[in-house]
């Protein structure tokens, strides 16, 4: 271990709970630390949990420490079984010996201020932040809740979710259980799970599930495009592990399942913003001759700041309300006419009134609207993955010709005249194109704006500004608007700012909406 074996560790076992201590114990002699089951003049690292030196010396009953001793934080244990060896002393790490002890602790290790907003739409969640490890267990327990359905289940997973958006908005590195004081929706079972986190780099609880057999494959399975959980519980039972036994064995299911399986590692490749900034402009390039002032917007996680996303999101409108109707049949026209069109089902939009508020009563684990959309998966040139020119890039004559090349075989030109060309034997052939996951929305101008905050997320922040909404100023808020239950009457926003005026809620741009 090099400098470890000069390091002597006693951990006093006072204002520390019993299964804690012992786990601490466990986790050094695991990794092959050296302890001292009492206080002597050997030991190098005294580590304690009280706040101050006077505190400490107190209970030992000593005036002052052995010469070579350093009393320290359990963070510096923490940090070292983290190691796997004892790491360099910090001045985080240090209980000071003097009067500025307790300042000292508070300038190390701050904390959550009190009261924290009770919604997630009401603290700021950046994309990047501080506690990425503790976010990712507890997503992977919700994960799982959800996973495995029901009413009790989807409350653990709603609870892991509240959580995780807690710390994320954090603004320092959790480093101590009591840095959350004053935190809502960090329970105590939560707080097991991160003090084991803290003490050990991870959780039993945690590391059971990441390694449970059906977990596995239920990650697998829900991944496939077109599989909810159901579908992929049928496919455990039948014995299935892996999307290739699926492909040979199953022989039912929709166009998203057929077209899902055969495109499967194609759809499991995350797609750069490149791309979705590449096929954005493509559609607005379209756009400009099939109607004029129709306006754009790329959405979801991308709008969010993230780099990477699993599908594309584009919301039109226009400024004049009618005008986009009869807008998307002739934007598909022109987009089949290019080849684009892998498959997909358009939708008409199904919005009334009605829909506004009644909405408000949805289902657990979807947010429908009511929306005229497109949901399919389109063919990417593969020179949409690079920065390409202008001219090459609008070249009607290049992007057909790109797209067209897979039918250059006869059996495949003989297969598309006889509609015989299967998933299976498209995804075969050699290909100039990636299949890519696209969503294409139209919204009334009057409903753009709530339909922007909607279709921009994420997720959990969704279901906050609508909870928020309800439970505040009793209103019904969708993607389609907001509506006035007491007064019964909408209100209309011109901006997604206005929609925060209208709620009182602080305005965040998308960037700080990760939660």
């Amino acid at each position: 271990m090099g400098d470890s074996q000069k390091v002597v560790v006693y951990i006093m076992p006072q204002k520390i709970q019993k299964q804690r201590y012992k786990d601490m114990m466990k986790a050094a002699l695991r990794h092959h630390f050296i302890m001292a089951e009492e206080l002597k003049d050997s030991v190098t690292h005294l580590i304690t949990e009280y706040e101050t030196a006077a505190q400490a010396m107190k209970v030992l009953k000593l005036t002052e420490l052995p010469q070579h001793t350093r009393l320290l934080r359990v963070s510096w244990f923490t940090d070292s079984i983290k190691a796997r060896e004892p790491v360099p002393v910090q001045d985080k790490h240090v209980i000071a010996q003097g009067g500025d002890a307790v300042e000292c602790n508070q300038a190390s290790e701050p904390t959550v201020q009190s009261p924290v907003p009770e919604y997630s739409c009401q603290r700021s969640t950046p994309l990047k932040h501080h506690n990425s490890r503790f976010c990712e267990a507890m997503e992977l327990l919700q994960d799982y809740a959800e996973m495995r359905e029901g009413d009790d289940n989807y409350m653990r997973a709603l609870a892991w979710r509240r959580a995780s958006c807690v710390l994320k908005s954090l603004k320092f590195p959790l480093t101590n259980i009591d840095q959350l004081k004053g935190a809502k929706d960090v329970g105590k079972h939560v707080e097991k799970v991160l003090q084991s986190i803290l003490d050990h780099g991870t959780s039993d609880e945690v590391e059971k599930v990441r390694n449970d057999p059906w977990y596995k494959k239920m990650k697998i399975f829900t991944k496939v495009f077109g599989a909810g959980t159901k579908t992929a519980q049928e496919w455990i039972e039948k014995g299935w592990t892996t999307v290739d036994e699926v492909r040979q064995n199953y022989t039912k299911g929709d166009w998203r399942l057929r077209f899902g399986l055969a495109f499967h590692e194609e759809l499991m490749e995350l797609v750069t913003r490149l791309e979705a900034d590449n096929f954005t402009k493509f559609i607005k390039h379209q756009c400009e001759t099939i109607l004029p002032g129709i306006s754009v917007e790329l959405c979801g996680g991308f709008k969010r700041g993230k780099t990477h996303g699993h599908d594309i999101d584009l919301l039109f409108t226009h400024q004049s309300t009618g005008k986009e109707v009869g807008f998307l049949p002739r934007l598909l026209s022109v987009l089949e006419s290019k080849n684009l069109i892998l498959c997909g089902k358009w939708n008409r939009g199904t919005y009334t009134e009605e829909a506004m508020y009644s909405d408000s009563k949805r289902t657990k684990n979807n947010q429908l609207d009511h929306f005229e959309k497109w949901i399919g998966i389109i063919k990417f040139p593969k020179k949409w993955r690079k920065s390409i020119s202008e001219e090459e890039f609008f070249s009607d004559e290049n992007v057909s010709a790109d797209l067209n090349s897979y039918e250059d075989s006869e059996p495949a030109k003989k297969k598309l005249k006889t509609n015989e060309l299967s998933p299976e034997d498209i995804a075969a052939q050699s290909r100039s194109w990636i299949a890519r996951r696209v969503d294409l929305i139209i919204a009334p101008y009057d409903q753009y704006f709530y339909a922007l905050v909607g279709w921009t997320g994420s997720k959990q922040f969704n279901r906050d500004i609508r909870t928020y909404a309800k439970r505040t100023h009793n209103y019904a808020m969708t993607s389609h608007g907001l509506y006035d239950l007491t007064k019964r009457k909408s209100l209309p926003a011109k901006s997604e700012k206005e929609i925060f005026d209208i709620l009182g809620v602080p305005y965040f741009p998308p960037e700080e909406r990760n939660c």
